[in-house]
């Protein structure tokens, strides 16, 4: 026998179900903090889907990844600790630390939005413990100040130096050895999408039948040919030479920023008389 249930409890019984089973909508600390306790339980995706749309369209999932795993995020849980909170509209910015289960602490800002019914990260940025952002570090997300390769400054003429010649003692030894397999694992992640350490072995054949050996450059330092810069691309081009006997060595680098350093993204070495 069908039994018919009044309207009213119909509806009551719909609103109940609809009660059970959508998540609580958090405060925008809550939020944040969920957010950072994902990551540190190494639920990425999870994380990354709770963002806003403005987030994702600026940073893709695996640069997302790459990010948290290299700022010690996903070590553990994360405890935060958020020490000031400033709301405007429908934006909130927090700044605080988080504490990673190594002991790490990494102070943060970041902007939270109200989008779909809930808050989420908009933007994200490292700072200094003095509350300034620090310029190594990148913003991730979307906003008037995103600072991708193109917004960072010419490293200083020191960095460059050290950028060349530790670059160009990657490439020689991977010469040495006759093995590129360690170079590949350390240039850029944006490079290691284009090529194979095959790729790498066969264009620098010559150098390695030839035996060359750049050692000599640890002694020296680079003359640069062309002012380092850094194109729209954000790609830092460095073009020079070290003058060693009895021939040059003559080199064009590319780097490009993927935090927090600037890594490899192309190389060009020359022995000329």
């Amino acid at each position: 026998m069908k039994k018919h249930f009044p309207f009213a409890l119909l509806v009551a019984i719909a609103l109940s179900l609809v009660a059970c089973s959508k998540k609580p909508v958090l405060d925008p600390r809550s939020a944040a903090t969920e957010f950072f306790q994902e990551i540190g339980e190494g639920r990425f995706q999870e994380a990354y889907d709770s963002t806003a749309f403005g987030f994702q369209t600026q940073t893709n999932f695996l640069s997302f990844k790459a990010t948290a795993t290299e700022l010690g995020l996903a070590r553990g849980t994360v405890s935060c600790n958020w020490q000031s909170q400033e709301k405007k509209d429908r934006d909130v910015k927090l700044a605080g630390n988080l504490l990673s289960a190594n002991g790490n602490t990494v102070p943060v800002r970041l902007t939270l939005i109200e989008e779909r019914g809930a808050w989420r990260v908009f933007t994200l940025r490292v700072t200094s413990n003095k509350g300034k952002d620090d310029g190594q570090f990148s913003l991730l997300g979307k906003g008037s100040s995103f600072n991708s390769s193109a917004n960072h400054e010419l490293p200083s003429p020191k960095l460059l130096n050290d950028l060349t010649l530790s670059s160009l003692m990657l490439f020689n030894d991977a010469v040495v050895q006759n093995s590129f397999g360690e170079f590949y694992s350390k240039v850029s992640l944006a490079w290691q999408k284009q090529l194979t350490t095959t790729q790498l072995k066969n264009a620098f054949q010559p150098f390695m039948d030839a035996k060359v050996d750049l050692s000599d450059i640890q002694q020296l330092q680079p003359v640069f040919d062309a002012k380092p810069e850094i194109n729209s691309e954000g790609i830092l081009t460095v073009v020079g030479h070290y003058d060693t006997k009895p021939y040059r060595t003559l080199f064009t680098l590319r780097f490009i920023y993927e935090f927090p350093y600037w890594k490899i993204y192309g190389i060009e070495v020359q022995i000329k008389g």
